[in-house]
C-alpha cells in the first residue's frame, strides 16, 4: 500500500474537504445508526426524486458509505489520488472532475440496476470516483512518469483485482457491490485521461468524452422505462 501523503489545506483544499465530509458523515452514522437510513432517504441518497429536481443526490450519495471499513478504504485512496491530481491540475479542475465522475458513475449504476431490481437498493460510496481518478492516473503515467509514483504496477494490480473480486462477491451473493459504478467510473476516467494527456488525438478524445458524458447526464432529465422515472412522471 502507498503511504499517505502529507496533505496541506493550502495546496489540496478540495481533497481535504471531501475527505472531511465523508469521515464526518460516517462518524455520525456510526454513533447514531438510524441516521444513515434517515439521511439517505430524506436528503443525500440517490432516489427517484432526482427526476423531481433534486439533482444533487448522485453526488451526495457518493459521500455516504455503508460502514466504517467502506469509508476508510475510499477515503484512503481519495487522499492519495486526489492530492496528486489537485496539485497537478488545481483545485477547481479537480473539484469539477470529482463531481462529474460521481455523476457518470452513479447514474449508470442507478439506471441500469433499476431496470433489473424490483426493490430499492441504496447506492453509496466514493468507489466510482476512486476508479475514475485511477483511470485518469493510469493513462497519465504514460505521458508524465511522476504520476506513476501513486499509480504503480502494484496499485494497478490491486485495484483491478479488487474490481473483479467485487464482481465475484456480488455474483455469489456474499457482498452486494456497485460494480457498474466501478466500471463506469474507470471507463470515464480513462477517456478523460486520454483527452487530458494525449495531445496528438485530443480533439477526438474530447469529442468522445463529451458525447459519453452527455448520454449519461441526459438520464437526469429523462429515463423512459426506469421504474423510478415512470413513478415520478406519473406523480407529476
Amino acid at each position: 500500500m502507498i503511504a499517505l501523503p502529507e496533505l496541506s489545506f493550502r495546496r489540496t483544499p478540495v481533497t481535504l474537504v471531501l475527505m472531511g465530509v465523508a469521515v464526518a458523515l460516517e462518524l455520525a452514522f456510526t454513533v447514531r445508526p438510524e441516521m444513515r437510513v434517515d439521511f439517505y432517504y430524506k436528503w443525500l441518497g440517490i432516489l427517484p426524486c432526482i427526476w423531481a429536481g433534486q439533482l444533487w443526490r448522485p453526488f451526495t450519495s457518493s459521500l455516504m458509505h455503508a460502514d466504517p471499513i467502506h469509508a476508510a478504504f475510499n477515503v484512503y485512496w481519495l487522499a492519495i489520488f486526489g492530492q496528486t491530481l489537485e496539485i497537478r491540475f488545481g483545485s477547481y479542475r479537480v473539484l469539477g472532475l470529482i463531481v462529474l465522475v460521481s455523476y457518470v458513475s452513479m447514474m449508470p449504476e442507478y439506471v441500469i440496476g433499476g431496470y433489473h431490481r424490483r426493490e430499492l437498493v441504496p447506492i453509496v460510496g466514493l468507489s466510482g470516483v476512486i476508479y475514475g481518478l485511477f483511470g485518469v492516473l493510469l493513462v497519465g503515467r504514460r505521458w508524465e512518469s511522476p504520476l506513476g509514483a501513486v499509480c504503480d504496477d502494484q496499485t494497478v494490480k490491486l485495484l483491478i483485482g479488487w474490481f473483479f473480486l467485487c464482481i465475484a462477491l456480488t455474483y455469489l451473493e456474499i457482498l452486494p457491490v456497485a460494480n457498474i459504478a466501478h466500471g463506469a467510473g474507470f471507463l470515464f476516467g480513462v477517456v478523460y485521461g486520454l483527452a487530458i494527456f494525449d495531445a496528438r488525438r485530443r480533439v477526438g478524445w474530447l469529442a468522445l468524452s463529451a458525447l459519453m458524458t452527455v448520454v449519461v447526464l441526459s438520464t437526469l432529465i429523462a429515463c423512459p422505462g426506469h421504474p423510478g422515472y415512470e413513478q415520478m412522471r406519473w406523480y407529476r
